[in-house]
């Protein structure tokens, strides 16, 4: 398969194993994280969980907003208990 592109430089071939047994003498390479870069990518990982996650919610704001549309829906009863339950989350 070689032949079909054109003529391989031996000299580039021996370079190259000879690089290739310097290289086996080494020690391996490594990397360290910190504590922060490790929290860091935690957070981005909970993140993408998040963001990748359906809203569950869409059809109960779908029906409340057009409960909300209806002209029926907004009489003194409706308003009267939201206004008790926002004072009762207050105190």
């Amino acid at each position: 398969m070689i032949d079909r592109i054109g003529y391989v430089n031996p000299v580039f071939l021996e370079s190259a194993n000879r690089n290739s047994q310097i290289s086996k003498g080494r020690d391996a390479d490594s990397i360290r994280l910190s504590q922060e870069a490790l929290a860091q990518s935690e957070l981005y990982q909970a993140t993408e969980i998040v963001n990748s996650a359906p809203d569950s919610r869409v059809d109960l704001v779908a029906e409340i907003k057009a409960q909300i549309n209806d002209p029926s829906f907004l009489n003194d009863a409706a308003l009267d208990a939201t206004v008790e339950k926002i004072l009762a989350a207050l105190s």
